[in-house]
């Protein structure tokens, strides 16, 4: 048998503006908006201990700083949370992220081994979770796509399993 490998046009090939991806849920922006909250405010609180204890009104610039910071770090996270989209489609999960740097992972169904959905105590609050791909060769987390609300993950995990079934029996 000879080895057959047709070269493809790069013209042919799919363009990925044609994926449509669909935004997190709407509560996962206030579910990062209290991670900020539960990061920054401890942090906040601390940095005024010097000014109290030095009584120097120069030793006020390092609270008016974190302050600086704990704002624009926060709308950043924020920022970032609001890009996130995910798409299914018949083979395959695409997943987009990144404010600055955009991150399209695309993870076929044929390599994933397990699929897992966890929620933490925040998540579950605002009835969200995360979908977690491990795929075939590797022992750590692939794909991790969190901001989905509880019920939209199971129905993620549901339809990558019968996937994972289908592809197994074949």
């Amino acid at each position: 048998m000879a080895f057959i490998n047709l070269q493809v046009s790069m013209t042919d090939l799919p363009s990925a503006d044609e994926l449509v991806m669909e935004p997190m849920a709407a509560v996962y922006e206030r579910e990062v908006k209290i991670q900020q909250l539960i990061i920054w405010l401890p942090l906040l609180m601390v940095s005024f201990v010097p000014f109290l204890l030095g009584q120097f009104i120069f030793l006020l610039l390092i609270p008016v700083v974190m302050l600086m910071l704990a704002t624009i770090i926060s709308r950043l996270v924020i920022r970032k949370s609001q890009v996130k989209g995910v798409a299914l489609r018949e083979f395959d999960i695409a997943y987009q992220s990144g404010l600055f740097w955009r991150k399209t992972v695309i993870v076929a169904f044929n390599r994933v081994q397990h699929v897992e959905v966890s929620s933490g105590p925040l998540q579950r609050k605002f009835g969200l979770a995360t979908v977690k791909f491990f795929t075939a060769g590797g022992s750590s987390v692939d794909l991790s796509i969190d901001g989905l609300t509880a019920e939209r993950a199971e129905q993620v995990r549901a339809f990558i399993a019968t996937k994972i079934d289908d592809s197994a029996t074949q």
